[in-house]
């Protein structure tokens, strides 16, 4: 009986000794990964912008102050980028924030570096979270229905008298004209106009809600994207008029 006890006790010992080997395999992959895994570089521009890549430092080059770093390219492949100091507010390397920016009213820079934030912060949100769907689908909707209004022949002007023979009314009769195109600069330029209310749920820096500058570079990157959601909406609608006008002829 002793014996038998000894014999299991072997043989769990000898069991332990695999676990262990694994547990400790697992333990210094973990640790090599958590290594491994350095803050990522970037920088963060003026205008909400933000470039991934490895910071290689500071330089002059032709009187301008720049900041040079390593990225990937579309090919995959190591590049190395500048940008101008002067476009930005901050960067990261290592894990450490640095802010370039300085209140100088000589360069232009009449913001203090805490409101300065402020407004990139809200441009960087708005970057993130604003999606222009509504001047988009109105903006298409609009470049539509210019556009088959353009191609519609009345009854007056199908029964011209001076035509040889008599046309069909209706739409995608008439030839297009250009009148559809102003449809676009129009919508663009009237998106830049309404203000809206800046919800708590649709920004990432919730501490800067009801933040007067938060909501100035908010709002100026969102105008952007109204702006040009219109343009490419209205744009978008003409030309799938366009493709039904030239399929139905």
């Amino acid at each position: 009986m002793p014996g038998s006890i000894e014999w299991d006790i072997r043989k769990f010992s000898n069991k332990l000794v695999p676990m262990k080997a694994v547990i400790f395999s697992i333990l210094l992959i973990l640790s090599q990964i958590s290594f491994s895994q350095e803050p990522a570089d970037s920088i963060l521009l003026l205008n909400g912008k933000v470039l991934n890549g490895k910071i290689l430092g500071l330089e002059w080059s032709n009187g301008d102050s720049i900041l040079k770093y390593e990225s990937i390219s579309k090919k995959g492949t190591n590049r190395v980028d500048i940008v101008s100091t002067y476009r930005v507010f901050s960067f990261t390397q290592g894990g450490e924030t640095n802010v370039l920016y300085r209140q100088d009213e000589i360069q232009g820079n009449y913001l203090s570096e805490r409101e300065t934030k402020e407004v990139t912060f809200g441009s960087y949100d708005a970057r993130q979270t604003f999606k222009p769907h509504v001047a988009f689908w109105s903006g298409f909707a609009l470049g539509f229905g210019a556009s088959l209004i353009d191609t519609y022949l009345t009854k007056k002007e199908a029964n011209d008298s001076s035509l040889i023979a008599p046309k069909i009314p209706g739409f995608y009769k008439a030839n297009p004209t250009i009148f559809p195109f102003f449809v676009p600069a129009v919508l663009s330029v009237s998106w830049s106009f309404p203000t809206f209310k800046l919800r708590e749920k649709n920004i990432i820096h919730k501490q800067y809600h009801h933040n007067d500058n938060f909501y100035r570079g908010y709002h100026r990157i969102a105008k952007q994207k109204r702006m040009l959601g219109a343009l490419f909406g209205s744009i978008g609608g003409i030309a799938a008029n366009m493709i039904i006008y030239y399929a139905v002829q």
